[in-house]
């Protein structure tokens, strides 16, 4: 079948690296945008030197960033609009296509394509043609979908579920392996929100998070790269002591593991013996997932949310929903595509 275009895609000649040069003095300045007129300069100052906001439109529920070697672009979703989105920092165009069901992750595929998480299972977008295909269809309850998910150092595919009912439901989400042919195996289960999916550059540790209110808590396990199998589950970082919960994840090539702290307004980075060591305050109150990419793998991707805010939140971020980008030096790791066996 065909993916359909969305807003995102007509509206993508926009120029979208609407972003914020700092000042002699530090303060912010807005960029005009196509109109000539001054960005609102409440929004500006909102924004901290180096902040980039990257987006022309505000996602509902912006999720699952992860950078694409082969093709020089961000992947992301937006969730509750069903869509597939691909970002080229180079040209500022923003490609879009929407899905039959909701999105959740995506990663990109050793043949070239996207894989997609949805609510039934796993598809295949073929960014060329906008073609989408089923792969396979995920053995677990109607009622859970993708959230979160990693491509490890080996191809593997790791894809974290939930209830379709996010904190309102039972906690029935589950982690799955995949090796790129027949089922998924189920490796965890009984989990509130699964997310903080990632992996340590040599590929021995898994990292993943519950992100439900009632566990907020980031764990790594040992990873057999041959089999999959996970073993020796320790707590990494409890999130209690901080401002908001652990969201998506990537770890840099020192071994840190940046996390978006959804209701904190920031993203953490947390060094391999779990300490705090760098904290990037944010103009809205839930990112969602990070990504390091661009041609030195030296910048931070921030996907964030807007749905879910009331009307004087959103007044009070402009800017909830949008994409941001900062500088964060050459400390990427060139992610692993799916590898697809057939």
């Amino acid at each position: 079948m065909q993916a359909p275009a969305c807003a995102w895609t007509s509206q993508r000649r926009v120029a979208p690296r609407s972003c914020c040069a700092a000042r002699h003095d530090g303060a912010p300045v807005g960029r005009a945008d196509g109109h000539g007129r001054q960005k609102d300069a409440a929004m500006s100052r909102r924004l901290q030197a180096g902040l980039e906001v990257v987006s022309h439109m505000a996602a509902l529920v912006g999720e699952g960033a992860v950078w694409c070697t082969r093709s020089s672009r961000l992947l992301w979703v937006d969730a509750w609009a069903n869509a597939v989105l691909r970002y080229d920092p180079v040209t500022g165009a923003m490609e879009s296509w929407v899905l039959p069901q909701r999105t959740g992750c995506v990663a990109p595929a050793s043949d070239g394509g996207i894989l997609v998480g949805l609510q039934s299972g796993y598809w295949r977008l073929d960014p060329g043609s906008g073609a989408v295909d089923a792969v396979l269809t995920l053995d677990h309850a109607d009622y859970n979908r993708c959230n979160d998910s990693v491509v490890d150092p080996f191809g593997r595919f790791w894809c974290g579920t939930m209830n379709v009912a996010g904190l309102n439901g039972p906690r029935t989400g589950e982690l799955f392996g995949w090796d790129g042919h027949g089922q998924p195996v189920r490796r965890l289960e009984g989990l509130g929100l699964s997310n903080g999916l990632a992996c340590s550059p040599d590929g021995r540790i898994l990292y993943f998070s519950d992100s439900h209110p009632a566990v907020n808590r980031v764990w790594q396990y040992d990873l057999d790269g041959a089999t999959g199998a996970l073993s020796n589950r320790r707590l990494f970082f409890d999130t209690a002591l901080l401002p908001g919960r652990p969201d998506g994840a990537t770890v840099d090539a020192d071994g840190c593991y940046w996390i978006a702290a959804v209701d904190g307004w920031a993203v953490l980075r947390i060094t391999p013996d779990g300490r705090v060591d760098r904290r990037i305050e944010l103009p809205v109150a839930k990112p969602s997932k990070v990504a390091i990419g661009g041609a030195r793998l030296d910048t931070l991707f921030i996907t964030s949310i807007s749905a879910t805010l009331d009307p004087s939140q959103r007044a009070a971020q402009p800017l909830a929903g949008h994409l941001f980008a900062v500088h964060v030096g050459p400390i990427g790791v060139a992610q692993a595509e799916v590898r697809l066996q057939g």
